[in-house]
């Protein structure tokens, strides 16, 4: 191989690792971890300043709003565990008490998920309704038991 060649082979591979570098240490700056109420609860600590997504249960008579509307102060739970969560923006119009909610974000040094995104759905809304037996009774034969 000639000394031509050899610099072209060692500067399309540098370039090759320096664009695999930049992508890898790019994506894992962007990701953002899903989780659990019962999965961050006790690593709240271990977890401050990591970008996260966390699911859980609005739980009732826990939303507080200040007087513009803007900051909102709630829990999340699951099974019996919460997450405190304040959100500064808008909230949806499905969040309110029971609702499933997502918030993105992270916690703070005290444990509070300080929440930049948050989504929220009222099961009731959007669950299908699965009630066979009232079918039964009506006369009606649900699909999956017709055969």
């Amino acid at each position: 191989m000639g000394v031509g060649r050899r610099q072209v082979a060692i500067a399309v591979t540098v370039i090759l690792v320096a664009v695999i570098y930049v992508f890898i240490t790019g994506l894992s700056d962007t990701m953002v971890y899903y989780y659990n109420v019962s999965e961050v609860s006790e690593r709240r600590a271990e977890l401050a300043g990591d970008a996260l997504r966390v699911h859980g249960q609005v739980v009732p008579g826990s939303i507080e709003k200040d007087a513009t509307g803007l900051i909102h102060k709630f829990l999340i739970e699951e099974g019996g565990l919460t997450v405190p969560v304040v959100y500064r923006d808008i909230v949806p119009d499905t969040f309110e008490d029971r609702a499933d909610a997502v918030v993105e974000g992270s916690f703070d040094s005290s444990g509070i998920f300080q929440a930049t995104f948050l989504m929220a759905k009222c099961p009731s809304k959007y669950e299908a309704e699965t009630d066979y037996a009232r079918f039964r009774e009506a006369g009606v034969v649900a699909p999956a038991q017709s055969r």
